[in-house]
């Protein structure tokens, strides 16, 4: 794996700081000494389960706010330098209930041009369009194919983030 020289990657790791620390969907972002790992609170739309007792039975409930982490190694910026984990309980066909994995095509296909507050801005379209056909979550899939798209107004271009 390609690895910027030591002095660059830390001048970026300063940069991707400081510009995620102005992204507006975003709040209570910690990072630690070398500016490898984030956490923060993501604000946007998406949905939870709520477990009604021990029958097993629940219901999907909306949320706005969620805690995520993003990790980067030591190639970052290339293709395998980034980590995006979702901490906080979610109902989503695209991040792995158990563990919080998240699978979006901007961290599947990184590329050096691309910042981590780009991912902020994936993230927030993730959560407010799931991809049901693409899961890492069967059960959300399930529940989210069967909403019934909006229809676009003929001659009218389809928008495919």
């Amino acid at each position: 794996m390609p690895k910027l020289p030591e002095g660059i990657w830390r001048r970026r790791l300063e940069n991707e700081f400081a510009t995620l620390s102005t992204n507006p969907s975003i709040s209570n972002l910690e990072t630690n000494s070398d500016k490898s790992e984030y956490h923060f609170k993501l604000t946007a739309n998406a949905h939870k389960k709520n477990e009604s007792g021990n029958s097993g039975n629940y219901s999907i409930v909306p949320i706005s706010t969620h805690d995520v982490s993003i990790y980067l190694t030591r190639e970052y910026p290339y293709a395998g330098g980034i980590e995006v984990i979702w901490d906080s309980a979610i109902f989503h066909p695209n991040i792995r209930e158990k563990d919080g994995a998240v699978c979006i095509q901007l961290v599947n296909k990184w590329s050096e041009g691309q910042t981590l507050s780009n991912v902020v801005d994936a993230l927030v379209q993730m959560l407010e369009n799931p991809n049901p056909y693409s899961p890492l979550n069967s059960e959300a899939a399930k529940y989210f194919a069967g909403f019934v798209p909006q229809k676009r107004e003929p001659n009218k271009p389809r928008v495919v983030i």
